[in-house]
């Protein structure tokens, strides 16, 4: 579970939290092409920011000494919608705060990742993060395109792709398939399992990104499935406790 939000919230920060997702909940989802490879997403999560940092003009403000944060974060298709989805779908963190992420996906079937362009580089400067939730006997598909697993690609070996502050890096997913209880293999998705099997998903993967230095929102979505709302943000708020240079 997530850890709890920074102290001192109060109704009027809720309320006006809720407001901002309101208002980015308009903004369509960029579709990220089959074709287009892990490190060129700079640009194409880019064209996002700008709306967000105006959407976080008003964000309010706090006054905490900045933190390591334990957050964790889960797939989940259980929804009324019965779409893939990252949850929580908002992550609300203090400027200068850093995120230790522990991403768990249970899905069977898709191949997921967490992605997202934050406020980590030299002088606030966005940078991209994501992690690869993927695993063996799994598929890569981008729905509605292609519109079930037997149209993608399936991963057949370690999941590539994972970047750690716009530096590419070895993915340390770990876990996979259990069918019947047994031990942690490939999956084999559950349309092809007979009425006697049932298959669990035990994958994840952590990654650590920051000091976030600037406040603003932050979306992340899934690189197959952020078209169909596999999406959240992460909210920075502005915190007069953060110093850029605390030596100064």
């Amino acid at each position: 579970m997530a850890e709890a939000p920074p102290k001192g919230f109060g109704l009027s920060l809720a309320v006006a939290v809720v407001a901002l997702f309101v208002a980015v909940a308009g903004i369509g989802f960029a579709y990220v092409g089959a074709s287009s490879p892990v490190t060129n997403l700079q640009g194409q999560v880019s064209t996002l920011q700008s709306e967000l940092s105006t959407a976080g003009a008003s964000l309010p403000g706090v006054n905490q000494a900045p933190q390591t944060r334990n957050i964790f974060v889960e797939w989940e298709a259980t929804l009324p919608s019965q779409q893939d989805r990252w949850l929580p779908q908002e992550i609300i963190v203090n400027q200068g705060d850093t995120i230790n992420l522990l991403v768990e996906d249970n899905d069977t079937d898709g191949a997921h990742t967490w992605t997202i362009e934050a406020p980590t580089g030299p002088a606030g400067a966005l940078q991209l993060t994501q992690v690869n939730t993927s695993s063996i006997g799994q598929w890569k598909y981008f729905p509605p395109q292609e519109s079930g697993p037997m149209f993608g690609t399936e991963v057949t070996g370690h999941p590539i792709g994972c970047v750690t502050m716009n530096q590419n890096v070895t993915c340390n997913t770990v876990g996979g398939c259990s069918i019947n209880g047994g031990p942690l293999g490939p999956c084999t998705g559950s349309w092809m399992l007979n009425s006697t099997q049932t298959e669990i998903a035990s994958i994840h993967a952590t990654v650590t990104l920051g000091p976030l230095t600037v406040p603003g929102i932050y979306k992340y979505f899934c690189y197959y499935h952020q078209n169909i709302g596999m999406v959240g943000y992460l909210v920075v708020l502005p915190n007069k406790g953060y110093t850029a240079n605390p030596t100064a």
